[in-house]
């Protein structure tokens, strides 16, 4: 039976209650919730009539030896949170991480795959007990040091296992979740060690235990005043020899039932097999789960324990792609860092060797704006879409990259700023803008009536539609760069066409046929600068951010009255779909000012307060202004 009180009774008070109901033969187990009110559950029910009404706020009378853990206890569910993940609910939760910490590289790697693919925890083992005393047995504290490194880099809850209530002690002062192992379960000298230390505690089904078992487990921790309990299924040991355990999962919703706590499932040490890993992972989530814990590896085939039920990163990708669909469908959320987190800021080295990264060849309206925005001094580097741009910075073979993200007639390049958002650590440093003038080549000896194919960026295409209109029947072709265009005309011999630069159509000795055949003579395009060395300046006059609001009447006006209300000017706004996050929008923003002065970082934290998500994604000259000034 339990009995909740509406307020924390005094030693006096539970000593007197002891002594009345010891009378009965009952023995009163008193707790305190974490709101701080008293709780009393005794084994037997009993007459409440020996209650005093006046601070009594419920009875439950229990014919179950688990009471604590029951559902009738906490009907609504238990939701626990850690570091601002939420687990329980309607929240679809992923722990991943290797078996064992074997060193710091391999753990920061498996941090970093699991992280960017949408992982909310690291697990990790530090003390590994294992079956034969000849195995990898962890590094230990060591293990646990290390463990606490990769969760504070890539700001990931740590969750790693005790295995004795010494080690208990160790172990709470690095994670964040205590593990308590399948062999542990019923080690109940260490399940009331955890409960007294009050941190959340994962505690996995043992080897052979019934459903009741684990539950009454779960109990000894509730008992001790602490509710952060977390049941895994990690399968059982049945006459099954091909795979490791038996995973059970007619335990998932059997245990939603009976109990409160939320349940995760470990698919790794239920199957044992890595083939298995992930149909068992989407069955546990269709099936009631909160969440799955799975093992993650960069290299399983040399890994120091349980290599052979590891996931590949490939894999992980892959799971996590198909539990954010199963999710959608039982109605729970994968919250998944959609965005990537800023890492660091590089410091300008005194001395740098330019190097610049842009789209195409020599010739292409890119490597004119690369060439003019950094004179002969740099070394320009050729790329054939724009991704490899942002990978050639990121990884240093680049000190600069060069984007298109606007142009007059076609608008916007969306995928460009998408690829802001996932290379976090590149910002925008400058913009430059150039008029573009498209051009018509022709193989040498071709007429106007002979073209049978033309080649062109599709930006070309989208900037010379009403040329477009005039031709018949020609073949149109997409090619991933203006130069490309010019050189793929050259290639295809007689017939062949492109639009494309004057520089890239004489490059190849192409005959130049038309001039300026864009739709509007206004045609200019915005090019971004964008590096991972980022020195805000006061004499910075431009500011690109991007944002998102809630979803509630007059979200967006509140952000964009704080610009209103400081006379901030806005000079872009712009929505996306945010990516994966179905009906979810980002808004981008460029406006006037700079990061430096008082009044615009007052501005940026009543921003970061009023949206849901807020990045700057850089500073820099407005180029625009600068050109319209020096023709005055």
């Amino acid at each position: 039976m339990i009995v909740s009180f509406n307020r924390k009774l005094s030693d006096l008070e539970k000593s007197e209650l002891k002594e009345k109901l010891g009378k009965e033969n009952l023995n009163p187990y008193f707790l305190e919730e974490e709101t701080g009110k008293t709780v009393l559950v005794t084994e037997n029910n009993f007459s409440s009539s020996q209650l005093d009404e006046k601070v009594v706020e419920r009875t439950i009378k229990m014919d179950t030896p688990f009471q604590l853990a029951h559902r009738s206890f906490r009907p609504q569910g238990t939701v626990i949170k850690v570091k601002g993940v939420e687990i329980g609910g309607d929240n679809l939760t992923v722990m991943a991480g290797p078996c064992a910490v074997e060193s710091e590289e391999q753990l920061f790697e498996t941090a970093e795959i699991v992280k960017k693919m949408g992982a909310h925890i690291l697990r990790g083992g530090a003390f590994k007990p294992r079956t034969s005393p000849y195995s990898f047995q962890g590094l230990g504290e060591k293990g646990l040091e290390i463990l606490a490194r990769a969760g504070e880099k890539f700001n990931l809850p740590i969750v790693t296992e005790a295995t004795s209530p010494e080690i208990a002690d160790l172990v709470a002062q690095y994670a964040d979740i205590i593990q308590i192992g399948a062999r542990n379960m019923q080690n109940f000298e260490l399940l009331k060690k955890v409960g007294f230390l009050k941190k959340p505690v994962l505690l996995k089904r043992g080897l052979s235990s019934t459903i009741e078992d684990w539950l009454l487990a779960a109990e000894y921790i509730l008992s001790w005043g602490n509710f952060q309990v977390i049941l895994c299924e990690r399968g059982i040991r049945t006459i099954e020899r091909l795979t490791r355990n038996t995973l059970d999962l007619t335990a998932i919703p059997v245990v939603k039932d009976l109990s409160h706590l939320p349940v995760m499932v470990d698919p790794s040490h239920g199957t044992g097999l890595r083939e298995k890993v992930i149909p068992m992972a989407r069955a546990a989530v269709a099936c009631g789960a909160d969440g799955v814990m799975v093992e993650v590896h960069p290299r399983p085939e040399k890994a120091l324990s349980d290599g052979p039920q590891s996931l590949y990163p490939e894999q992980f990708k892959k799971l996590m792609n198909d539990l954010e669909v199963i999710s959608i469908l039982v109605g729970k959320e994968l919250k998944k860092n959609d965005i990537p987190e800023r890492m660091e800021i590089k410091s300008k080295p005194e001395f740098l060797n330019l190097r610049v990264a842009f789209l195409g060849e020599s010739g292409s309206f890119s490597s004119q704006v690369a060439r003019r925005a950094f004179g002969e001094r740099a070394e320009l580097l050729p790329c054939s879409n724009f991704r490899e741009i942002f990978e050639k910075v990121e990884q240093g073979e680049a000190t600069h990259g060069l984007i298109p993200i606007e142009n007059t007639i076609t608008g916007s390049i969306h995928n460009n700023y998408d690829l802001l958002l996932e290379f976090p650590n590149l910002y925008v440093v400058g913009e430059r803008f150039i008029r573009v003038s498209q051009y018509l080549g022709l193989y040498p000896g071709t007429k106007d009536s002979e073209i049978q194919v033309l080649f062109a960026h599709p930006q070309g295409f989208a900037q010379c539609a009403q040329f477009l209109e005039s031709l018949r029947a020609v073949r149109v072709m997409n090619v991933g760069s203006t130069e490309e265009a010019a050189r793929q005309a050259k290639e295809f011999g007689m017939g062949g066409s492109c639009i494309s630069s004057e520089e890239a159509i004489k490059k190849y000795g192409l005959e130049l046929n038309q001039e300026e055949i864009e739709d509007n003579p206004r045609n200019f395009t915005r090019f971004l600068i964008v590096s991972p060395y980022f020195e805000p300046s006061s004499q910075d006059d431009k500011v690109s951010c991007v944002f998102a609001v809630g979803n509630y009447p007059g979200a967006l006006h509140e952000a964009l009255r704080i610009f209103a209300d400081r006379k901030v000017n806005l000079l872009k706004l712009e929505s996306r779909p945010r990516p994966g996050k179905p009906w979810e929008y980002l808004f981008y923003v460029d406006w006037e000012g700079n990061l430096k002065e008082d009044m615009y970082q007052d501005m940026i934290k009543e921003l970061s307060v009023k949206t849901s998500f807020w990045r700057v994604l850089g500073s820099y000259k407005n180029s625009w202004k600068k050109a319209k000034e020096e023709k005055r």
